[in-house]
């Protein structure tokens, strides 16, 4: 029942990061890259939609609100959706299907503030506030195992087979989006009620991709390893917990405490940072006297897994 109730636990802090985080990426939309003179895309599915809301108001003179966008980005991702299912995990797809409907209400919420930045002369900084607040909320959700949806969710099903970077995929579909939206709207006087060159489109969105990225890559750890060296008199129970509750390898070794002269067995595993703190609470629980040695691991070769969450 113990081990029930931590599972549980752990389960909610997840469901409630994935919130928080959603939460932040909504902002990073509505208040800097929405509330922007020069039109910018967020890339992904999102893109994609703010793609199809610009045609409709360019080609067909359709005026669409957030509401809309929220809409078409929610019906977009549910093909991605089956994806995630399928090639990435159950409960990844489960958490960004939360973090979608999240999304979605936030979106359509959340009231737009005027922090000054809506002038042509402060789109720099709208690009790279916005572009930050979208990576750090993409980035956290990742973290958390769930995506903000899209593009998040084919970047990590392809880093799972390739151990390529989640935000290096993303780069790249993104600046597609962006060089697309400046061929719909370039010239065109868009939803913002002004003409935008295609190359300035491109250029915002481009530095606003830059932000995202680095937000992204900083938050999003999954793919930054760590061996984990623990001395217990306890090893058996951290073990088998690894084992069933991570779901990592364990491998033991033998060491002799220099002072105590005493046998010991040493757990070695590799996980990734963001298993970490799961690792370290399950430790605690089991022998709060445990020592433990973290080591950067540069990269891992052979049978490992490389997983959205445990």
């Amino acid at each position: 029942m113990k081990q029930d109730s931590f599972i549980w636990n752990l389960e909610f802090k997840r469901i409630f990061a994935v919130i928080f985080f959603t939460f932040v990426y909504a902002v990073g939309v509505l208040w800097f890259i929405e509330a922007s003179v020069v039109p910018m895309y967020t890339g992904g599915v999102l893109g994609i939609a703010q793609l199809f809301r610009d045609t409709l108001f360019v080609v067909f003179n359709q005026t669409t609100g957030i509401t809309f966008l929220a809409t078409v980005n929610m019906i977009l991702n549910i093909p991605i959706l089956i994806l995630g299912w399928k090639g990435v995990s159950h409960r990844f797809t489960i958490h960004t299907l939360i973090s979608i409907v999240f999304q979605t209400l936030f979106l359509s919420l959340i009231p737009k503030i005027d922090f000054g930045l809506s002038e042509q002369v402060h789109v720099f900084a709208a690009s790279t506030l916005g572009g930050l607040l979208i990576g750090i909320g993409a980035g956290g959700a990742l973290r958390y195992g769930a995506s903000t949806g899209g593009i998040d969710i084919i970047a990590q099903y392809v880093s799972l087979k390739s151990g390529k970077s989640v935000g290096f995929i993303s780069l790249v579909v993104n600046i597609t989006v962006a060089i697309l939206g400046a061929f719909i709207i370039g010239g065109q006087v868009g939803p913002s009620g002004v003409s935008v060159a295609g190359g300035i489109i491109v250029s915002y969105t481009i530095v606003r991709i830059i932000a995202s990225t680095i937000g992204l890559d900083l938050i999003h750890t999954s793919y930054q390893h760590i061996s984990v060296q623990v001395i217990s008199n306890q090893h058996e129970a951290i073990a088998e917990q690894i084992i069933h509750t991570i779901r990592r390898g364990v491998t033991y070794l033998e060491a002799q405490g220099a002072y105590s002269k005493s046998n010991k067995m040493m757990i070695y595993v590799i996980i990734s940072r963001y298993e970490f703190e799961t690792l370290f609470k399950l430790i605690q629980q089991i022998d709060p006297k445990a020592f433990i040695v973290t080591t950067p691991v540069r990269s891992v070769y052979g049978n490992f897994l490389r997983k959205t969450m445990t």
